[in-house]
């Protein structure tokens, strides 16, 4: 499996990028067609947060696509996290993964979800000092970020698995029921919501 390391505006020594290489590795053996992994290391720049090392682990291969998003007191604790949640993530995949046939979709023809995946920040996410945090009434999200994707079609049972492999908190597909786009989501229960779009 081919690793990639990358810090963003944060340094990762060589004694990180080697257990990465290690811990991030040996996941192969619950998936053994995975092969690639993207591994990007950031820091939360708000002091008042003890776990600012945050690591995100993105595992692709063979239409397989987990990730995981941990944050840790200090970047080795941030990967062993990563690598349990990524671990438990494999092995639903492993087990859950049902082949259904479809006649009207061919296996070739699916297209990764996040294929057109664009990482770039809208904006400078790095806030002023005097800048009001989440916990500040007068604190308004910003959107940040833009991401592009291509829909597939699939059931809604399983477009909750992929939220839970991609671990998201809502999935974006077209619906093979009626060939509309739709939306799974997380409730606070814990269980799956689904929103069909009509129009």
């Amino acid at each position: 499996m081919q690793i990639s390391i990358t810090g963003r505006k944060v340094q990762v020594p060589d004694d990180v990028r080697a257990a990465v290489e290690r811990k991030i590795g040996a996941l192969d053996r619950f998936v053994g067609d995975l092969e690639r992994a993207e591994v990007v290391f950031r820091e939360e720049k708000n002091p008042r947060i003890a776990e600012r090392e945050q690591v995100e682990v993105t595992l692709l291969g063979h239409g397989h696509h987990v990730r995981a998003t941990v944050a840790g007191t200090d970047q080795h604790q941030a990967v062993d996290l990563a690598v349990g949640k990524l671990g438990k993530q494999l092995r639903k995949l492993k087990t859950r993964v049902v082949r259904r046939h479809r006649p009207n979709l061919q296996r070739d023809e699916v297209h990764h979800p996040l294929a057109r995946l664009d990482n770039d920040l809208v904006n400078d996410t790095t806030p002023a000092a005097d800048a009001p945090g989440p916990d500040d009434p007068e604190w308004v999200p910003r959107i940040v970020r833009r991401k592009t994707f291509d829909l597939e079609l699939m059931d809604p049972t399983e477009a909750v698995m992929r939220m839970q492999l991609l671990d998201h908190d809502f999935f974006l597909f077209v619906n093979i029921d009626s060939d509309k786009p739709s939306v799974v989501y997380l409730r606070s229960d814990g269980h799956a919501g689904l929103i069909d779009i009509d129009g």
